[in-house]
């Protein structure tokens, strides 16, 4: 290839990037782009090379060429083939790069999403700790119930339960909040002439949830 035999034979005859640069009145850079592949001279720079190392022109470029008049037609075309396949080279550099990026933005999209995940699950598993539970028990006709929440530090219900009597008669489907629990109570029993009664409230002081300190429930007049 041209740029190895650019390469080698400067390096035979002596001369660095700088030195070979300033016998062409070129920059050194571009010394370095045609050695390393990345351009390639024209026609007539490529004779001045040839002439500076003291080589033939079919030596730079590593192929046996005419030696007619239209050595320099030849010469021409066989930049061009040169240039053409360096055009290709770096086409595919760059879409091989181009597919890297959007591989590795993938990437780096995917770990932010699963980043975010975890600080949102981590949040909702924090949020859900129990901070505290309430226990009521309500009367209806002389008959007992009882029935209890757990519930978060927003007071939002996580775990309910107790007499079966109470499921069947109240839905608290809805009822997502302690408070809601105890409304859904009152409503069924004080409306029937029972009566609601909290009997345990804990709130978790580590957490700085106190409890609901809600008043026992009388029966409405």
């Amino acid at each position: 290839m041209l740029n190895e035999n650019l390469k080698r034979l400067r390096i035979e005859k002596g001369y660095t990037q700088e030195t070979l640069a300033a016998a062409l009145h070129v920059v050194r850079q571009t010394v370095s782009k045609w050695e390393k592949g990345l351009s390639v001279p024209d026609a007539e720079m490529l004779v001045c090379i040839a002439d500076t190392l003291e080589v033939s022109v079919n030596e730079l470029l590593g192929a046996e060429l005419p030696q007619e008049e239209s050595q320099r037609n030849e010469i021409a075309e066989q930049l061009a083939r040169i240039n053409e396949q360096l055009v290709i080279k770096n086409r595919r550099a760059r879409r091989l790069w181009k597919t890297l990026a959007i591989i590795l933005g993938a990437i780096a999209l995917g770990l932010a999403l699963l980043f975010a995940a975890l600080v949102f699950l981590r949040a909702q598993y924090r949020d859900r700790t129990p901070a505290g539970e309430t226990e009521w028990v309500c009367t209806l006709d002389g008959e007992r119930y009882g029935w209890s929440v757990t519930y978060d530090r927003n007071y939002q219900v996580l775990e309910a339960g107790g007499d079966a009597w109470i499921s069947d008669h109240i839905d608290f489907l809805h009822c997502h909040d302690m408070h809601e629990v105890q409304g859904a109570l009152e409503n069924y029993f004080l409306l029937r002439g029972g009566t609601v009664e909290v009997v345990r409230d804990t709130g978790n002081a580590a957490l700085g949830v106190p409890p609901m300190t809600a008043e026992p429930a009388s029966q409405p007049e």
